[in-house]
Parts: C-alpha cells; structure tokens; sequence
C-alpha cells in the first residue's frame, strides 16, 4: 500500500507504525493528514488502538484497512470514530479512492455497510441485530481467532491476556450466542467468518 501511495503525485506516505506504541511518536512526528489503520497489529488490539486515537487527537481522520469482514467490525469501527472501512482485497484503483474521498472528508463505505448504518438511526423496526452485535470488543477478536483455527493458548499470546482470560472470553461467548461447548464455538465461528469472506471476494498535497 505504501509503494501504491507513493507513485501519486498528491499523495505522501509520511509514517508507519507496526504497533499501537509506535503509534503516538510516530503521529507526532509526522502529523498526517490521515491515518491508515490495519485491524491486526503485531502487539494489542486495532480496535482499542482507534479508540485511543480519537480520544487523544478527536479530530484525526482514520480509514481502517483491513483484510477482516466489514460484517464483523465495520459498523463497530465506524461507531468507534473511523472515517471509513476498506477490505485490503479491494482493487488499487478503489483503495486510492477511499483514500482520497477520506481525505476530502468524505465517509468511506461499502453500499452494504451504508444501509446498516442507515437502519440503525431510522425510525420504526429494524432488522433483527447480527448475533454478534452484543459482543464486546475483545469477545470479537477471540471470535475471529478461533476461527482462525487458534488454540486458547495462542489467543491469550496474541492478545497479551492470561489463558484463563481467554477461557472466560469463551465462556460468554458461548453463552451470549447460545452454544454448549467450545467445539461448537469453533464451529460457528469458522461457518460465520469464512461464509462473510466468501461473499466479499464476488486533497492536492495531503500526507497519509
């Protein structure tokens, strides 16, 4: 994405930042225009970390890029101050403009996420809400990872939590989503994440 960035002509890659971190000396060093944010980091949480970031600068424009389902955190991220949502698989010439249209301060999302947002501020019934919508931040994550085929050992390594966190994680998971063990946990995980991937596959002068 950098090297993409940088053959633009109105676009400057002015910093990066491979954890939350690196994160703060590196926006204030470089002070851009708009932050691009990956969901997975290599220590903490992306999510935590957006919040971090608009409660200390409230105004920073940050359009998260990421190769997670906009089905699991796109409405949570915009909700949580992101100017907008961008699967990585997206074509170059798609990416490009998101980063533009955030630039110019635009909201940045999918057709299928818009009427999601839409639903959620108008009046009369709405939908029935996804299973996971009751799901915290961190119960999201260790979603995923179990979907990802990780063991509860590996989750508490990645997220930098104990094993008996991790364990309590998936213990409200299975309650709040109405299923008996921690096979069918990993069941519903896996059929819930990889059916979302299969349906997403079919400013002159700014610095990001």
């Amino acid at each position: 994405m950098a090297q993409l960035l940088g053959c633009e002509p109105d676009l400057e890659v002015c910093g990066d930042a491979e954890d939350g971190r690196s994160v703060a000396a590196t926006l204030c060093l470089a002070n851009p225009d708009l932050v691009l944010l990956d969901l997975s980091l290599s220590s903490g949480s992306g999510i935590d970390l957006l919040h971090q970031l608009k409660e200390t600068w409230p105004d920073l424009r940050v359009l998260v890029v990421s190769t997670h389902d906009e089905r699991l955190y796109g409405e949570r991220v915009i909700r949580g101050g992101a100017c907008g949502y961008v699967m990585k698989a997206a074509p170059p010439e798609q990416f490009l403009n998101a980063v533009r249209r955030a630039l110019q301060g635009s909201m940045v999302v999918s057709e299928a996420l818009s009427a999601v947002l839409l639903a959620s501020i108008m009046p009369g019934p709405r939908e029935p809400a996804s299973p996971l919508a009751g799901l915290s931040d961190r119960e999201l994550e260790i979603f995923e990872l179990i979907a990802r085929g990780s063991s509860t050992r590996a989750i508490a390594e990645a997220l930098h939590i104990s094993v008996k966190t991790v364990e309590s994680h998936q213990f409200n998971l299975r309650k709040k989503l109405g299923v008996e063990s921690t096979h069918h946990l990993r069941h519903l995980a896996y059929t819930w994440t990889n059916a979302g991937r299969a349906e997403a596959k079919g400013g002159p002068g700014t610095r990001a």
